[in-house]
């Protein structure tokens, strides 16, 4: 008869075993970003400080570990950027490559000027979700178009062969599966902890493109444009980089342009988030509105300065009204050449400091606010979190309708045929553990299976946290 305390035991050592088997034999997850200037990213590592001055901000600060001012590596995560390669204003430029440990810089020296995109906190929150090593891959070109520039193989010809600049058509869609390719190669060169017999998984890709299809040469006038083939370029692009990558149900996330906030609404945020909407792309496309993620504070002194500029410039120039009604961006002109001037007097002390800290670009790059990429980063973590809890749920539910079974029928056979009580422990164990290839040889070595009780066990997955 066996000792239960001694079962217990014993059981707990062999699913540890079990356990740490089970993360060494872990394929290394591969992530992809690509995209034009905002996934380049422009928010400036001291804006960070933004985070800390509102409770909005102080949960992320807190998840960035600052020290000194400066954020933290994440933890088991690991990064390579590749920009230029291509020809600017005729002449060749060379590949640029950033790598090592993913924090902002890419391993590079980090100062209150280091710029990042969504990346750092896509790091942050997968790896809080996955809990386990993975490798970001980051392909980022500005202003180039889904169009002409980064036109899928499979989209059909353009009728110019090469933009103003040499490159060709297309030509930064295969400057992504180049550089994809080169790390797939040897990702052990990014990353230390990739075990070559494990192999890798491309664990998904996210898209943050489209600032210049927005004003690009789609149908229609300035102001209503037909962006439907924007739509179809798209989805083409999906289907081809998931076959270029033989990666064909790939993890998607296309992050949908939303500069200036959720308002105004713009008819191109439609066209962006459109394939997330086909049969074929459900449960592995999704598309995140990045607009949501505008900084509500900045948000608010930004509308009472600008109010106070034009308010002023009306003030100095009252022809201005008049013109304003058929040319409004010729008053916004005016205004914004009052903007220093004005400042001191419009916003209170308080307002100033916040938006000096908590900006360090334009807004069409997102004011290059670490708070807008922060969030953004953190969204398309979720949206890939989504994406797997989703699948697990699905996988999971299709093993117990076809497999219960036949799992518990195994264990039983096995379990009969062993004989003492280590051996017999597995009619002790859960019925549903599916082992991986190493764990299997694992137990096989200690005589825990036969080679002929190759039953599947599956190591439970960490929840969305």
């Amino acid at each position: 008869m066996h000792n239960p305390t001694r079962i217990l035991l014993i059981a707990a050592a062999l699913l540890a075993s079990m356990n740490s088997a089970a993360l060494a034999a872990k394929p290394l997850k591969i992530f992809i970003l690509a995209g034009q200037s905002n996934m380049q990213g422009n928010a400036q590592v001291r804006t960070i400080a933004r985070l800390n001055m509102a409770d909005d901000g102080k949960q992320m600060y807190q998840d960035m570990q600052v020290k000194d001012g400066l954020p933290s590596a994440v933890e088991d995560v690991y990064g390579v950027y590749f920009s230029n390669g291509d020809m600017s204003r005729g002449k060749e430029r060379p590949v640029e490559e950033q790598a090592g440990p993913l924090q902002p810089g890419f391993g590079g020296e980090l100062t209150p000027g280091t710029t990042f995109g969504p990346e750092y906190t896509f790091a942050i929150y997968m790896h809080k979700y996955l809990n386990e090593p993975f490798l970001i891959i980051k392909t980022a070109w500005g202003g180039r178009d889904l169009l002409q520039q980064f036109r899928p193989p499979s989209a059909g010809k353009y009728e110019e062969e090469k933009v103003k600049h040499g490159n060709s058509t297309g030509q930064y869609y295969n400057l992504i599966v180049e550089r994809v390719n080169e790390v797939l190669a040897d990702p052990g060169k990014y990353h230390p902890a990739y075990d070559k017999d494990a192999g890798y998984e491309i664990a998904g890709f996210v898209w943050f493109q489209g600032f210049n299809d927005m004003l690009g040469l789609y149908p229609g006038s300035k102001y209503d444009k037909d962006y439907s083939e924007y739509s179809r370029l798209m989805a083409t692009f999906i289907r081809d980089i998931r076959k270029d990558l033989h990666a064909p149900k790939m993890p998607f996330v296309i992050g949908v342009l939303g500069i200036g906030g959720v308002e105004p609404e713009h008819p191109f945020r439609n066209a962006q988030e459109a394939p997330a909407a086909l049969p074929e792309f459900e449960g592995n496309v999704a598309a995140v509105r990045t607009g949501q993620y505008w900084d509500p504070e900045l948000a608010r002194i930004e509308e009472k300065l600008k109010e106070a500029t034009r308010k002023e410039a009306l003030a100095r120039n009252p022809e201005l009204a008049k013109v304003a009604e058929q040319q409004p961006w010729k008053l916004d002109k005016a205004a914004w050449k009052l903007r220093k001037e004005v400042r001191p007097q419009a916003l209170t002390s308080e307002e100033q400091n916040f938006q000096k800290v908590g900006t360090s670009n334009q807004a069409y790059h997102y004011m290059g606010s670490a708070y807008i990429y922060g969030n953004i980063g953190k969204a398309f973590a979720e949206a890939h979190g989504r994406i797997q809890a989703s699948r697990r749920s699905t996988s999971q539910h299709g093993r117990q309708r076809g497999d219960a079974s036949f799992n518990q029928l195994r264990v039983q056979q096995h379990a009969q045929r062993t004989a003492g009580p280590e051996r017999g422990l597995l009619q002790e164990l859960p019925a549903r553990l599916v082992l991986g290839r190493r764990v299997q040889e694992q137990w096989l070595l200690h005589g825990h299976l036969r080679p002929s009780d190759r039953v599947l066990h599956r190591s439970g997955e960490p929840s969305l946290g």
